[in-house]
């Protein structure tokens, strides 16, 4: 019975327009206690929290930008509050229904739900180091609600990895240096807080940081998922490729499908920068048709590159590693973009034996 009521409450919830939806077994959540509020205190005998994501990320157009000011994202169009509380107050009824005498209590950015925490959990995303919440496909360009609910329902597992791995794009960007380490906003510095919630006087040495910002800002959650290039997207494993696309219509390519189309459209842009990873997918792909378009990307690079440029060393002996691999088609496309770089006034990759 848990089963099935969890599954119906997801789809209802995605039916209702919520943009991803998970559910969390309610325990305490040791690393936030003291910034929480227990929901047995709040909905007496809750066993289970409902987490949804709303996505709210309308064009922006720059013209309008430049001559009203710069707002956040969340902040054009329709009160984010209205449009969720409404949708949430939609769920809660279909809960209710699929479980006759249950009590709810729903949330939207009100009282001391800790709403980051319950969405990791429900594996809705994960907390980046800016400290806001990144879920696969879809950024950080949603708002958070949850619904208690007193019974007990199958819980979704959180995300098995983070993804932020190395990058620090979003520290880096902060225009006022208020991500002083990974996970630890100072909300003094922060944008959002001194054109939202401070008042009085910003402090001098911050005004010319905040820029043309007039209420909020964006630039962390910007930058938060630049670093899925296209060449990092070619390091993408199988279970990878599930956990980021988990939901999206971009899982119907399948990960080989998809690392293909990325060679192509790596080999067409020509840059250098992604010899690197293209080289590493030539020779390391599990997938022989990611091999063989590396391979065809490498050509279309190397083509175009002086053949004086270093990069083409490293092409060069991809392209020549290839010419063994076990697979027919990844050997054919190892040697015509072979032929293409000879041609090109490249180095020379070996005959294929």
């Amino acid at each position: 019975m848990t089963a099935s009521a969890s599954r119906a409450i997801k789809a209802r919830a995605l039916g209702l327009g919520f943009s991803a939806v998970g559910i969390a077994r309610v325990e305490p959540l040791e690393a936030h206690a003291r910034y929480e509020a227990d929901p047995a205190q709040i909905l007496p005998g809750v066993r289970a929290v409902v987490c949804v994501a709303l996505c709210y990320e309308p064009e922006v157009d720059p013209e309008h930008a430049r001559r009203l000011g710069r707002v956040a994202r969340y902040a054009v169009g329709e009160d984010y509050h209205r449009v969720l509380r409404h949708k949430l107050a939609g769920l809660e009824l279909e809960i209710e229904r699929l479980l006759p005498g249950a009590s709810t209590l729903w949330y939207a950015d009100t009282g001391a739900i800790l709403e980051r925490g319950w969405a990791e959990r429900a594996g809705v995303g994960w907390i980046g180091k800016h400290s806001g919440l990144l879920a696969p496909h879809l950024g950080s360009w949603f708002v958070l609600g949850e619904i208690l609910v007193d019974r007990e329902l199958d819980a979704d597992p959180p995300l098995e990895r983070e993804h932020c791995g190395t990058c620090t794009r979003c520290l880096d960007a902060c225009p006022t240096g208020a991500i002083v380490a990974p996970y630890q906003v100072d909300a003094r510095r922060c944008i959002s807080y001194l054109t939202i919630e401070h008042d009085g006087a910003i402090p001098r040495e911050l005004r010319r940081s905040i820029g043309e910002w007039v209420f909020g800002c964006d630039v962390c959650q910007e930058r938060a998922l630049d670093g899925w290039t296209l060449e990092r997207l070619l390091a993408l494993d199988g279970p990878g490729f599930i956990v980021l696309f988990a939901g999206s219509p971009i899982r119907r390519a399948g990960r080989a499908g998809l690392l293909r189309n990325v060679c192509v459209a790596l080999g067409n842009r020509g840059d250098r920068r992604s010899i690197p990873a293209l080289a590493r997918a030539a020779v390391e792909d599990p997938d022989p048709v990611v091999r063989g378009h590396a391979c065809w990307a490498l050509g279309e690079i190397g083509a175009r590159l002086d053949p004086r440029a270093p990069e083409r060393m490293e092409l060069a002996a991809a392209l020549e590693r290839a010419l063994g691999d076990p697979a027919a088609e990844v050997r054919e496309e190892a040697r015509l973009a072979g032929g293409d770089l000879e041609r090109a006034g490249g180095l020379r990759p070996a005959t294929s034996p």
